[in-house]
């Protein structure tokens, strides 16, 4: 009888069991669905839309996951649409303006020089301005190559260091050895953005250093300077920040420095991570191109020597 019972239970179990995964089955498909043009968009492709059968229960929600797509993108054409405009807009006054305080002769010297500067200055914020709306979006097509870094390294350190006589700018360690492809135009920008905020607030010396441990290259820029207290590091990634008096206007920029070096890091996939002592960057090459990793990896033990507590430290590590 006991085996009788257990036989009956299976079978109504199975009874069961196979019309609840027939009436699943769809459902389950529709959600892979979803869930696979969700990552689509999120991962940057902004045109993947969505459609479910008629009848089908997502119906609805497929409905509105298009309406937000379209809501997204066309709140991105707008922003360019907008950041584009305000460019163009003020350029060309300022060109009127620099040309007209070239033929006037009203002027000292020395308000002339400094008029000049300002003008400078409101032209390079708008050129910051429209590099950041370029870079900021969710997807960038990257130029990767595979260049000779240790000399490009050098080649870069000496011509900052001939329009930067007063500083310091030197080389702190320099491995050789094969680097991963990388887009060096971008890296270009990040070298200099970090370089250029080292020497603003450096009291005499920038050095850099360029490690490569297994299958990880490390690009370390640190300065002498007074640093940034731990609660602020994690806003200094952020536009037109201004953390203490001693980092304001006077000391030059315009506040976008770090930010557009935060959305270089986005481009190439990279993950920025602050820890108590420094910036990483951590990064997988999967396939020829870069892909985010998830996992706070420690640091080897040759990149542990290189930041002994320095003021101000940043690193960009590429696994």
């Amino acid at each position: 009888m006991r085996l009788l019972d257990i036989a009956l239970i299976t079978f109504i179990a199975i009874s069961l069991a196979f019309p609840v995964f027939i009436w699943m089955r769809p459902h389950w498909q529709d959600m892979l669905k979803l869930e696979a043009a969700a990552q689509r968009f999120g991962d940057g492709h902004l045109n993947e839309r969505i459609h479910f059968d008629e009848g089908s229960s997502f119906e609805r929600l497929g409905i509105a996951f298009n309406q937000m797509a379209d809501n997204i993108n066309a709140l991105i054409a707008s922003k360019k649409q907008l950041i584009d405009g305000i460019a163009h807009e003020l350029r060309t006054p300022l060109v009127r303006l620099r040309y007209r305080l070239e033929m006037s002769d009203n002027l000292s010297a020395a308000e002339s020089q400094a008029l000049n500067r300002d003008i400078s200055q409101l032209e390079a914020l708008i050129e910051e301005l429209l590099t950041y709306a370029r870079l900021d979006r969710p997807q960038n097509e990257l130029h990767l190559s595979e260049p000779d870094l240790p000399l490009w390294l050098s080649t870069h350190l000496a011509d900052i260091q001939a329009v930067t006589p007063d500083k310091t700018v030197r080389i702190k360690t320099l491995a050789q050895g094969h680097y991963a492809a990388l887009d060096m135009r971008l890296m270009e920008r990040v070298l200099d953005n970090l370089l250029n905020n080292a020497l603003r607030y450096c009291h005499s010396t920038v050095e850099t250093s360029l490690l490569l441990s297994g299958n990880r290259a490390t690009l370390i820029v640190e300065d002498d300077g007074p640093g940034i207290a731990p609660e602020n590091r994690e806003h200094i990634f952020e536009p037109f920040v201004r953390l203490d008096p001693s980092r304001d206007r006077s000391t030059g920029g315009c506040g976008l420095g770090l930010a557009i070096v935060h959305s270089i890091a986005l481009a190439m996939a990279v993950r920025l991570i602050v820890t108590p002592a420094n910036w990483v960057v951590l990064a997988s090459r999967l396939a020829g191109r870069y892909g985010i990793t998830s996992r706070n990896l420690p640091l080897p033990d040759t990149t542990r020597t290189m930041v002994k507590s320095p003021p101000l430290c940043y690193k960009i590590s590429m696994l």
